[in-house]
């Protein structure tokens, strides 16, 4: 087997987010990486909390979803993703920010 020598190292920008949905802490954090790929990842506190934003805010959006159990994963940036939540009073924004990745997201916790 031959190896892939990565000769550059880019940073990425990895993005953190918290809100509450129906009165629960939702937390999330993405990924838009160089090489154009961008993804959100949504903790929700149970399964039923995330169907019901999904069901909510995501069915007939332009972009590939995935849920596992109380988790969804949605292939599109994170402003992307909460553009018809942004009126809802069912939403309560808590926390954003976007770093730069430094190695690996063991140290974004």
């Amino acid at each position: 087997m031959i190896g892939v020598v990565m000769k550059s190292f880019q940073e990425s920008t990895v993005e953190f987010a918290s809100f509450i949905f129906e009165r629960q802490k939702v937390v999330c954090y993405g990924l838009l990486n160089n090489a154009g790929g961008t993804t959100t990842v949504f903790n929700f506190p149970d399964e039923t909390t995330a169907v019901s934003f999904q069901q909510s805010f995501l069915d007939k959006r332009n972009f590939q979803l995935i849920q596992n159990d109380a988790q969804l994963i949605c292939f599109a940036d994170y402003e992307t993703v909460m553009r018809k939540s942004e009126d809802d009073a069912r939403i309560r924004h808590l926390n954003y920010s976007r770093d730069f990745m430094m190695g690996t997201l063991a140290h974004v916790s």
